[in-house]
């Protein structure tokens, strides 16, 4: 049968032929500060079923790509609590409220490793984990960064930055 309904039940169906979704009820259930959990009771319209789904809502974050002059990028190296290991990342964070993710980045980029760069500018809007997750990430590229001031970490924040040819990448 394929994606054909007939005109009777286009309004439970969006133009994609995917049954639509309706959010019935929500509530909170844990408020973690970086981070809420909201219980949400959605029905799929076409189908008539609804289901109780979890989900994290979470500020919109950006990471960065930071080159230098010399083509290097700046990385960090951080411990995650998530994974209980150290990794190489992109330097980044959680956006303050209101803030654009432009400006977020080079706050971003200044607080953990001192870099500061003239061209910004985003490259992708991405949804990490849509399934569960209502935030959005940003990658933004800044370029030809110099190391123009000290750093300043969150509370719980020790960082370690490092150049890294990206053919090493």
């Amino acid at each position: 049968m394929g994606n054909f309904h007939s005109s009777k039940n286009l309004k439970l169906y969006d133009e994609t032929g995917l049954a639509k979704w309706q959010k019935n009820s929500e509530r909170l259930i844990a408020d973690h500060g970086i981070f809420e959990i909201w219980a949400c009771k959605f029905e799929n319209l076409a189908q008539k079923k609804e289901g109780e789904f979890y989900i994290a809502r979470c500020e919109d974050w950006v990471q960065v790509i930071a080159e230098r002059s010399d083509g290097n990028l700046i990385l960090v190296k951080q411990f995650r609590l998530g994974a209980e290991r150290t990794f190489l990342e992109l330097p980044g964070g959680r956006m303050d409220k209101g803030e654009d993710p432009i400006s977020a980045a080079r706050r971003e980029l200044e607080e953990e490793t001192g870099y500061c760069g003239d061209t910004a500018e985003i490259i992708a809007k991405l949804y990490p984990n849509p399934a569960i997750q209502s935030n959005v990430l940003y990658v933004v590229v800044i370029r030809n960064c110099q190391q123009s001031r000290s750093t300043h970490f969150d509370e719980f924040e020790d960082l370690v930055n490092t150049a890294v040819s990206k053919e090493r990448l």
